[in-house]
């Protein structure tokens, strides 16, 4: 049985979920037919590498000014070597622990550190297995995101496509498949009215769902509280995430608002279909949910960088708006919740960017390098230059 494993990281949720979505589409398009393994080994790089997971939430919440500067100041082809030379310089553990304790036939990266730092100790240690790349940032990506000696990228939008070509992968070599997500969302968030139920609302009013990523990230606790105090006819949902401080906080608010708090969910989908409208910082994969539930997305929060460029798209595509601050959230939701026409008109600007297919295009073309059958077809919605694909 050949063997695919598929490489993460804990720097955020969207790799994690990036590779579970991929697994998925696997499983649902071959069966049994490859085995498949997740693999989180950044723990094995030497210190403070190894400690990025735990590092990561602390310097996007507190420290956002030093993460824009290292991401601009290193978002570059000199900064992109200088970086890979680092990572290089700290992953011989880590390449030994991935390629000798769990060979592979095909190695598919989710996380920048493994694409920076395997290709070439690939070679070093004379590993036949295809590496492919799948991109999880949906528009503005780091230089990092790309790795030129990959057999295969994968991207979430031309946009990263062309970024990557200016980061010298070779056009032939990538494919756009659209945003990593499950493949069976659409299924998922069908259950509009039991969901509902569940959360104990109804159809008086819209329900908006208000989420801040997997550590409830940025404005999320004075966000909720703005609009549990205010008068606005809705029902709210706050996905707290880990942020259990939030949670506690706004537990004890009396809000003036229909309001349900939860702290970390499995169940976005589902709480998407429930909703009429999303509040969310800029995660691609939020946003490439959101897309697929076709909701008006209100973005307000972005970590500096890799998010920035997911806001100007969602605006750019008349799928949402930007509003930085509490304030600006309520005189936006305000103006949606008297215009109705105009969330109508948001909700088919977002489902028009939909990729629903997207893990399973991906689980297509991992196949195709697996088994060297550049035939194996796509979804329709692909861009045709997926093939030729790279097998030397």
């Amino acid at each position: 049985m050949k063997r695919i494993v598929l490489l993460y990281a804990d720097t955020g949720g969207g790799h994690r979920s990036a590779a579970e979505a991929v697994e998925r589409g696997l499983h649902m398009l071959y069966d049994n037919r490859y085995e498949t393994m997740l693999l989180n080994a950044i723990g094995h790089l030497t210190f403070p590498l190894n400690q990025m997971e735990r590092s990561y939430p602390l310097v996007i919440n507190e420290a956002r000014v030093l993460h824009r500067l290292s991401f601009y100041a290193t978002n570059n082809k000199a900064g992109a070597l200088i970086m890979r030379k680092a990572l290089e310089a700290s992953a011989a553990k880590m390449a030994a622990v991935v390629l000798r304790e769990h060979p592979a036939d095909v190695y598919v990266s989710c996380s920048p550190i493994y694409s920076q730092v395997l290709p070439s100790y690939m070679r070093r240690m004379g590993c036949r297995a295809k590496f492919v790349v799948v991109v999880t940032d949906m528009v503005s990506g780091h230089a990092s995101n790309y790795a030129p000696a990959a057999d295969f990228s994968l991207l979430p939008t031309e946009h990263a496509r062309r970024e990557a070509i200016q980061f010298n992968v070779r056009p032939e070599y990538t494919c756009v498949t659209g945003q990593p997500v499950w493949p069976d969302l659409r299924q998922r968030m069908a259950n509009r009215q039991s969901t509902r139920a569940e959360l104990g609302f109804d159809d008086s009013a819209p329900v908006v769902l208000l989420i801040g990523g997997g550590d409830g990230m940025g404005q999320l606790g004075p966000t909720a509280h703005a609009i549990a105090s205010s008068d606005l006819p809705l029902q709210l949902v706050v996905v707290c995430g880990r942020n259990h401080a939030v949670k506690q906080e706004l537990d004890q608010l009396e809000a003036h608002v229909p309001m349900k708090t939860l702290g970390f969910v499995t169940n976005v989908p589902e709480l998407m279909g429930a909703a009429d409208i999303l509040i969310t910082k800029a995660g691609a994969a939020t946003v490439g949910e959101a897309f697929i539930a076709g909701l008006p997305i209100l973005l307000y929060d972005a970590v500096p960088g890799q998010e920035e460029g997911n806001v100007a798209y969602v605006v750019k595509e008349g799928a949402g708006a930007w509003c930085p601050s509490p304030r600006h959230v309520m005189k936006q939701l305000k103006e949606w919740l008297a215009h109705p026409d105009t969330v109508a008109r948001m909700r088919m600007a977002s489902t028009r960017l939909a990729r629903p297919d997207s893990a399973l295009d991906i689980a297509r073309v991992v196949v195709r390098m697996i088994e060297d059958q550049p035939t194996v077809p796509l979804s329709p919605d692909v861009t045709p230059y997926a093939t030729p694909v790279h097998s030397g």
